[in-house]
């Protein structure tokens, strides 16, 4: 599969396994600062602070002639990432004074592990043009030689792009950028918290600010209305870095310093401001969106993404494998995707004989991703434990997403896949895929279930619908904390939001998703076997619940949102900077002038 056929694909690729970059050598994996994380209890941030030593060991100084002009973040041992538009010219005359300083701190002395290092090339995004520079702002730096890991030295990861960007999410972005507009650079590294701004926010304020902004909608905002936190000129191309979900120590780019319109102005207000008066929150490239690029680029040229033949498959029948058979292991920042397709009213069954990739306990690093369609996680595996068989119910089409770092390779897998009849009692041991209003069942129901047994049933409803599950029967172990014999269900896939733990003899009351999934497990252990379950399934539109419960609400004499409380708990979801100089170029005549390709805007 080359990259053309990829870029249209992005919407697949949003979902597709862990990118994140190291060497084989490194001390430890990307985003887990060894000395200091950041955003410690103590740090104060009003404008932005001096950070402390080692507190974002990812950041690079981009320097030309030795003066600070953009910053940068290491992805690996010989890449680094920044913004495109710190790159006017790829002449050897501009490049040849262009170095990379890892390990920067204080730039008025020579840090403990600072290391500056020569140009071999560099990669703008083939989208990107400098008379549109918010779209597609990024670019990636080949080093000549490699960079030396170690307690100040350490790469950033590539964000898991199945874990959306909550607009609540905090983040922090460091760098060597101006204090203030139309300030000095400063001599040691400062950093600023900001927060995630909502996309549709983050577009309405675009277009208070410019009418450039007309090509794909590349970025992501950060900044609060009222100003007074921000990035500025000499801080593009640094990471907006943001905590992961799954794992609170580890960090991630989710953002390069693009632009913005002055530096920590205010933007609650810009419509009622003449255009020079007003302000915006930093705009930074959306490193989730760019990442098939990112990972194209990383591969250096290569023929394709992946190491073995992928892409659609129309047999009825066939193999899946990585790597080629006589292979010890597959490659190093691999990106495969196969989509299988069958005729309707067919079921598709997936059975892993083989497997083995690195292991972390969230499979951040190498990992195999089954989806329904393009866009619905099934569910996401690494590590060396044989994955359950997957029966995808009446789907014609199921795509497999595996993606590699560059450290840690292993022996890879091995699926059958098959076209089948659906299977009206799946086994233990099955991941099924429900995506119609149907019954489901306890295996061997209405027969005791067996010992040691273990079933996941992922239930997708329409887009804009819940699931609701209604119990018709229900007998399981009873114990404490329902430790034995249990059915849980789930919000989401990764199994981080839990609704309820069920068990016993009583019939539970209805249950609804939080969203248009909801996850059962159901596990038995080896002693005790009962009758089991059996439950429907229903989809409910938001319009129509919401309206239900106002309705209800209102002949009752309640408040919508007490009735709704009360709801929750009937049905058991209780428990559990491209920155703007007047659009001219700056010079290098001087420290204090910004060598990027434009400054921020006045």
């Amino acid at each position: 599969m080359n990259y053309l056929a990829l870029k249209t694909t992005i919407a697949l690729l949003a979902l597709f396994s862990c990118s994140n970059i190291l060497q084989a050598a490194a001390v430890s994996k990307c985003g887990i600062p060894l000395a200091r994380s950041p955003m410690a209890p103590f740090l104060k941030v009003v404008g932005g602070t001096e950070a402390i030593h080692g507190s974002q060991p990812w950041l690079v100084s981009l320097r030309k002639n030795g003066f600070h002009f953009c910053g940068g973040v290491i992805l690996s041992s010989r890449w680094i990432m920044t913004a495109a538009h710190c790159f006017l010219s790829f002449s050897k005359g501009f490049l040849s004074g262009v170095t990379v300083v890892v390990g920067e701190y204080d730039r008025r002395v020579e840090d403990a592990e600072e290391q500056v290092i020569s140009i071999k090339s560099v990669s703008l995004h083939e989208k990107y043009h400098h008379d549109v520079p918010m779209s597609f702002d990024v670019a990636l730096v080949q080093l000549d030689q490699t960079i030396q890991l170690g307690s100040f030295v350490q790469p950033l990861c590539l964000p898991l792009p199945d874990e959306s960007n909550s607009p609540e999410a905090t983040c922090i972005v460091g760098g060597w950028g101006r204090l203030k507009e139309r300030g000095r650079l400063p001599a040691i590294l400062r950093e600023v918290q900001l927060e995630l701004v909502d996309p549709a926010k983050c577009k309405y304020v675009l277009q208070t600010v410019t009418r450039a902004h007309n090509g794909a909608n590349t970025v992501v905002c950060a900044g609060q209305e009222r100003g007074g936190r921000d990035t500025c000129q000499g801080d593009s191309g640094s990471p907006l870095v943001c905590q992961t979900r799954s794992g609170s120590d580890r960090w991630e780019a989710v953002g390069i310093t693009s632009w913005g319109k002055g530096c920590g102005r205010s933007w609650g207000t810009n419509s009622s401001r003449p255009p020079s008066k007003r302000g915006s929150p930093g705009i930074f490239t959306d490193v989730r969106l760019l990442l098939p690029w990112i990972k194209y680029t990383l591969r250096n040229g290569a023929s394709g993404l992946c190491s073995v033949r992928d892409g659609i498959i129309t047999e009825n029948k066939g193999v899946i494998r990585n790597p080629l058979p006589y292979v010890d292991h597959y490659d190093n920042n691999e990106l495969c995707v196969w989509t299988i397709h069958a005729p309707p009213g067919r079921s598709i069954l997936l059975q892993f004989n083989h497997f083995n990739l690195e292991n972390d306990s969230f499979c951040h690093y190498d990992r195999l991703t089954v989806l329904i369609g393009s866009d619905r996680p099934v569910g996401i595996f690494c590590g060396n434990v044989l994955p359950d068989r997957v029966l995808l119910q009446k789907t014609q089409s199921v795509t497999l997403v595996f993606s590699s770092d560059v450290n840690g390779a292993g022996s890879g897998f091995t699926v059958l896949h098959q076209v089948v009849h659906r299977d009206p009692n799946p086994a233990c041991g099955t991941i099924v895929v429900v995506k119609e209003q149907d019954s489901i069942s306890s295996p061997n129901y209405p027969l005791y279930y067996k010992s040691n047994c273990s079933l996941r049933w992922v239930v997708y409803a329409p887009q804009g619908h819940i699931v609701k599950l209604d119990f018709a029967d229900f007998d399981l172990e009873e114990s404490d904390g329902c430790l034995y014999d249990s059915l849980s269900v789930l919000g989401d896939v990764q199994a981080t939001e839990k609704i309820a733990v069920l068990c016993g003899r009583s019939i539970p009351p209805p249950v609804l998703s939080y969203q248009s999934v909801l996850v059962l497990e159901f596990s038995s252990d080896s002693s005790i076997s009962h009758r089991g379950f059996r439950a429907t399934i229903a989809f409910i539109s938001f319009t129509d619940f919401f309206d239900d419960k106002r309705g209800e609400a209102g002949r009752r004499g309640r408040k919508t949102s007490e009735n709704l409380d009360d709801t929750t708990e009937a049905v058991g979801m209780s428990s559990s900077r491209l920155r703007f100089q007047g659009g001219k170029q700056r010079s290098f005549d001087d420290e204090d002038d910004s060598t990027e390709s434009s400054g921020r805007e006045k």
